[in-house]
């Protein structure tokens, strides 16, 4: 499934389950920061959404779960030693 920066939380979350791949995570991460750009660009549409703060409030949530999806996942193929995280938030 691509990842689609609109989708319901319940869709994200069901994607984030699925155990996305290194590249589908990183092209989400990607996703989202164009996504917060553009609420924030001059002239866009999308910066005349009422809700806007709203929805970047949700995009940082969501590139947060993103990035700690890909640092477990830099642990699990071992591009990142385990005991480097600890104590880190996730």
């Amino acid at each position: 499934m691509t990842f689609h920066p609109d989708w319901n939380d319940q869709s994200f979350l069901e994607w984030l389950e699925d155990r996305p791949t290194e590249d589908e995570l990183r092209d989400a991460y990607l996703a989202l920061e164009a996504h917060r750009a553009e609420l924030w660009t001059a002239g866009s549409t999308a910066s005349y959404r009422r809700d806007r703060y709203d929805v970047d409030a949700r995009d940082v949530r969501r590139l947060v779960q993103v990035k700690a999806a890909l640092a477990r996942e830099w642990v699990r193929t071992g591009q990142v030693p385990g005991t480097d995280l600890h104590g880190q938030p996730a």
